[in-house]
């Protein structure tokens, strides 16, 4: 599911977000039209459709694993250990998903930003790309703004199985009303992941510190939280929480709609083989 979206538009989505989120001062950053120009006249349509997709940001099709996984696993342990009910359990697991997720996107997610931000680290090999990122700012730095990652990720998260499960349990009562069968076609799952993702923006403050601290920056320079929020002020004011919003708006309830929609499709009908 993750890989349809990111191939479809997703990827490209999130770097012209992250030029945004990177833009340094006061004063109205690049549109998404100047940075998309930028990216072409570098490496033309294609490789700016895909900068830093491969294999930075199809490794990140995986990302949606772990939540998959914990998410579903987490909800079982709430609903069989602790007794929750389904609707409550669904919205808890959400947000151990998301934080088990950013364990494994982090070190990609550096590496792509500093891609995306760099020609030069473009243009080279895969493994020649991490050999200068961590030759010139160590191994720890792939897991550059984890703290605020793990929250931002069990936030959205979080967010999105719940406002999703929400419109869901909405549009099944509507039908039930109406003497229906409350089973819900594909493209209305597909609706409430999109509500879903839409709702989880929210959480986009949060994302953009997670880009300036891994973004490319002189050596010595702070990336913990109170630092990086206090240069981001310092540097561009309250604008540097807000910007990319509309694409992180877009981005958001793309995904989801994959995620939710054909992700649930998919594994019911998977559930149905193994049964058979």
């Amino acid at each position: 599911m993750v890989f349809g979206e990111m191939i479809t538009g997703g990827h490209y989505i999130e770097v012209l977000q992250l030029g945004k989120q990177m833009a340094v001062g006061r004063a109205q950053c690049p549109s998404y039209w100047s940075l998309h120009k930028s990216f072409v006249s570098e490496t033309g349509f294609f490789g700016a459709f895909y900068r830093g997709f491969l294999p930075w940001g199809m490794l990140q099709c995986l990302k949606g694993l772990p939540v998959l996984f914990v998410q579903n696993e987490s909800m079982y342990q709430l609903r069989k250990r602790a007794k929750l009910s389904e609707h409550t359990s669904e919205r808890i697991s959400g947000f151990f998903g998301g934080a088990a997720q950013a364990l494994v996107v982090c070190p990609t997610q550096k590496i792509k930003v500093m891609v995306v931000a760099s020609p030069y680290l473009n243009s080279l090999p895969p493994l020649q790309a991490i050999h200068e990122v961590v030759r010139a700012n160590g191994v720890g730095s792939l897991y550059d703004g984890f703290i605020p990652m793990m929250l931002r990720r069990s936030l959205d998260w979080g967010i999105r199985f719940t406002v999703s499960a929400e419109v869901k349990n909405y549009m099944m009562n509507q039908r039930r009303a109406t003497n229906k069968d409350d089973r819900l076609a594909l493209h209305e799952l597909i609706i409430c992941g999109m509500v879903g993702g839409a709702f989880s923006a929210l959480t986009h403050p949060i994302d953009n510190i997670i880009t300036n601290a891994q973004k490319p920056m002189p050596n010595g320079t702070s990336r913990d939280l109170i630092s990086v929020v206090q240069r981001m002020i310092q540097e561009s004011g309250g604008n540097a929480f807000t910007r990319g919003f509309a694409m992180r708006l877009v981005d958001n309830a793309y995904h989801m709609g994959w995620m939710y929609g054909v992700g649930t499709v998919a594994y019911e009908y998977l559930r149905r083989i193994l049964r058979e």
